[in-house]
């Protein structure tokens, strides 16, 4: 008689311990299907940011916006005004010296020609 209660209070306690393995095998299994989740979740929140960021990078170095258009605008039109005020201030200079250049015609044999012997 002894021997059957134990057996069946060994039996009992054997299916409780089984049933706990189970109940915490099933929550392991929870958590890291959870944890997986998770860590996809971040980790294409964080592609969609790099994406984000990139695309922008892309569109500033290639001169895609409105800042980048207003600001090579802006440079266009300093460089054009220093030219022009450039160009008013030495045209005269710049024509003088190209009519002095074309009218005083230096007659001379050329290097060439005086090394061949004919001159």
């Amino acid at each position: 008689m002894f021997k059957a209660v134990v057996s069946t209070q060994s039996t009992g306690a054997e299916q409780r311990a089984n049933a706990k393995v189970a109940e915490a095998k099933k929550k392991k299994q929870k958590r890291l299907k959870e944890a997986k989740e998770e860590a996809k979740k971040e980790i294409q929140a964080f592609k969609n940011k790099m994406d984000f960021d990139f695309q922008e990078k892309m569109a500033k170095s290639q001169g895609y916006g409105e800042d980048y258009s207003a600001q090579i605008d802006k440079q266009s039109e300093a460089d054009s005004k220093k030219l022009d005020a450039s160009l008013a201030a030495n045209e005269d200079k710049v024509v003088a010296w190209l009519i002095d250049l074309v009218s005083d015609i230096k007659p001379e044999v050329h290097q060439n020609y005086a090394t061949v012997g004919f001159a």
